[in-house]
């Protein structure tokens, strides 16, 4: 067999060192000698009608078979003409290759063996066989975004992109990934792209939002509310709080659609009925979104749908059985208690226009009362608590000593914000109740010794906040409110606050955050200042009212 090389001889030939005429499977020596040749060297076998030199070798699985390349570099895939011995030798059936080609001679063969483990010898044979992986099972785009979004929020635990900052329910929406609605799919693929963008130093953070899919998800949720299915309310609610959230955070028109999201998550929370039997991530997702539905309802001057009896007790009741924190169920039911909110301002913008209006003091003064006693109650109580439990702590403050010697520290996210928003409504329902004090000509000054109390507490707070920015931009609304307690240094160090929580954002053409719109926008959450559509910003600088 012309071509191939002498160090292809057999062994009989090549231990007396004579020239083999390689005409195997046996040689012409070997078979003048009566030997039993040994074929080519190399760990070349041959089989000949299912002989060999060497007792034959059981066929192996698939996975064990390796690619014949021939010297023109063609490939020889026909399994039937693959076998392979325990030590990764290929063995070739010479006779089925030919056959299944057509005639040629096969000389000059280039045979691959299959991988071998750096750590087996070659030729020794080892005890146990290494294992071969197990294939990656193959993932559907939906487990494929749910491990994205996982990714997302495991990546980032305890720092400032944290997205558990957003509510808890942040955690279960992987779960609803798989459901039939494009709504949440489309609504995650957006929050994962802009999260990610915004991990990225070299992107501005104008650009973290992705406008792209931002209007595939506006798209779907238009058709998911023109089209409501009762089965995927829960989809529904939990895309357009994500969105509320994204907006709020990532887009610099602050929150464009604020008002079209909170009307939608009004209509479609309440479409069910109060019985409806929320599900986890819905009821989750609802409470989450309470304070921007509150803030809608505010500014349009209407009362919450969800004040009255049949809603509030099938909220409890959904709150009390349900798994959460401590912590959290204290957030929730405190959401609960807040419905009453928008009528508060309702009734001081009442008086407002009527100073004498006796009659609505005494009303505002009568709704009000019962929720600074529950206030005080989870001040004394849960807050008191947590205290102990070393859940919140007073340590050194280290960014303004001077105005605040100690600061809050907190052992996660839930329970500052149930702290810094227990004070703001305090705050709240406080400035409230003294607008129906000045009708009644009733001056106490508790209430304005409570709300510097409050006040204190938020600023006490804003060094660990401070860690969780970008996203804990809805601390900024406590910060508003506290403005107001503040003596001259403490109001410098609150709108140094305002701009420190809010670095990222390109500042927008309506305005900063000066004392003018500051004190705007108190007055306008709690009913002593009108909102007027309008974005000149001499409304505010000349104190007409609050621009929405």
């Amino acid at each position: 067999m012309v071509g191939i090389p002498k160090s292809n001889r057999c062994t009989f030939c090549k231990l007396r060192k004579t020239k083999c005429d390689e005409n195997w499977p046996t040689c012409g020596a070997c078979a003048r000698a009566g030997k039993v040749c040994s074929g080519a060297r190399n760990n070349y076998k041959f089989v000949v009608n299912g002989c060999h030199n060497e007792e034959p070798t059981p066929k192996s699985s698939d996975s064990d078979d390796a690619s014949i390349s021939s010297c023109d570099g063609s490939q020889i895939t026909d399994p039937l003409s693959r076998r392979s011995s325990p030590g990764g030798t290929i063995i070739v059936d010479m006779k089925e290759y030919t056959a299944s080609l057509g005639p040629g001679t096969f000389h000059r063969m280039r045979l691959t063996r299959p991988h071998r483990p750096r750590s087996v010898k070659r030729g020794r044979p080892t005890s146990t066989s290494t294992p071969s992986p197990t294939p990656s099972p193959v993932m559907s785009p939906s487990d494929r975004l749910a491990s994205q979004f996982i990714s997302c929020i495991e990546a980032a635990s305890g720092t400032g992109h944290d997205l558990l900052i957003w509510g808890p329910s942040i955690k279960m929406i992987p779960q609803r990934l798989g459901s039939e609605s494009p709504v949440l799919r489309h609504t995650v693929e957006l929050v994962v792209a802009s999260w990610s963008n915004s991990q990225r130093d070299v992107m501005s953070p104008e650009t973290w939002l992705d406008l792209q899919l931002h209007m595939q998800a506006l798209g779907s949720l238009r058709k998911a509310l023109a089209e409501p299915s009762q089965g995927l309310v829960i989809d529904t609610i939990t895309a357009q709080w994500l969105l509320q959230k994204l907006e709020l955070t990532y887009d610099f028109e602050r929150g464009a659609n604020r008002e079209n999201h909170a009307a939608g998550l009004t209509a479609v929370i309440s479409r069910g009925g109060p019985w409806q039997g929320f599900q986890d991530l819905g009821l989750y997702a609802t409470f989450d979104s309470f304070f921007n539905m509150l803030q809608e309802d505010v500014r349009q001057g209407r009362d919450s749908v969800f004040m009255n009896y049949e809603w509030i007790t099938a909220f409890r009741q959904a709150v009390d059985g349900s798994m959460l924190r401590p912590v959290v169920k204290a957030m929730y039911r405190l959401w609960i208690e807040m419905t009453v909110w928008p009528t508060l301002v309702r009734l001081v913008r009442v008086l407002a226009q009527d100073p004498s209006d006796t009659m609505t003091a005494a009303e505002l003064l009568f709704r009000a009362s019962p929720v600074i006693e529950y206030l005080e109650q989870e001040s004394e109580a849960t807050l008191a608590s947590l205290r102990e439990l070393g859940d919140i702590i007073e340590v050194e403050n280290l960014l303004d000593a001077d105005l605040f010697p100690t600061c809050y520290q907190f052992c996660d996210i839930d329970t500052a914000k149930f702290f810094y928003t227990h004070a703001m409504y305090s705050i709240i329902i406080h400035r409230t109740m003294q607008e129906a004090n000045l009708v009644l000509d009733h001056y106490i000054s508790s209430v304005m010794k409570k709300c510097r109390e409050f006040s204190k507490r938020i600023w006490m707070a804003y060094p660990w906040m401070r860690t969780q920015r970008p996203l804990a931009i809805e601390y900024t609304a406590a910060l508003a409110f506290s403005y107001e307690s503040a003596n001259e240094e403490e109001r410098e160090f609150c709108i140094r606050s305002l701009d420190d929580m809010e670095y990222f954002r390109r500042p927008p053409p309506i305005g900063r955050w000066i004392d003018a719109t500051i004190m705007a926008n108190v007055k306008g959450y709690t009913g002593r200042m009108p909102f007027i559509k309008e974005q000149d910003i001499t409304i505010e600088l000349c104190g007409l009212g609050c621009r929405c």
